[in-house]
């Protein structure tokens, strides 16, 4: 199981640089079309912003993963070692639970939005709202890894 949770987040980050590079070059061509020619496009901010929001959605689950997103050790430091381990796991299952709410929310909101498309480009604005379940759903996988037996070699 844990080659399939490896292989995910190596397709997770090629996808994530991908997007990066779309992104980029979307925008570059952009800056130099209005600049050099006066001319600008019209698709190019909504394919950022489209890439963005999933590059957001794929590195914070890739953090969860890690356990490399922003937190608070504090507590966890002043508690004995012995309880490191618990309190870890009290951590993903509270992940766990916050994944499958988003995934649930942000399901319905992709559901009430259903149909509406981008103004400039006309993609269905599905793309940029499913990023809301999606996310959902990698917390809460990355998050039931870790409590796993395997979890602790995440870190290394």
């Amino acid at each position: 199981m844990r080659r399939y949770f490896d292989l995910l987040e190596k397709v997770l980050k090629l996808t994530a640089v991908t997007l990066v590079m779309l992104m980029l070059l979307a925008l570059a061509a952009q800056v130099f079309l209005r600049y050099v020619f006066g001319k600008s496009l019209s698709w190019s901010e909504e394919l950022a912003l489209l890439g963005f929001a999933w590059v957001i959605v794929i590195s914070t689950s890739i953090g969860v993963r890690r356990m490399t997103h922003a937190r608070m050790d504090l507590l966890i430091n002043v508690l004995p070692v012995s309880m490191h381990k618990w309190l870890e796991r009290l951590i993903a299952l509270l992940l766990l639970a916050l994944g499958l709410f988003i995934a649930y929310s942000g399901w319905g909101y992709l559901q009430e939005t259903r149909g509406s498309t981008s103004a400039a480009v006309g993609f269905p604005i599905e793309l940029l709202y499913a990023a809301a379940p999606v996310f959902g759903v990698l917390i809460a996988l990355f998050s039931f890894e870790r409590l796993m037996p395997w979890a602790e070699s995440l870190n290394e």
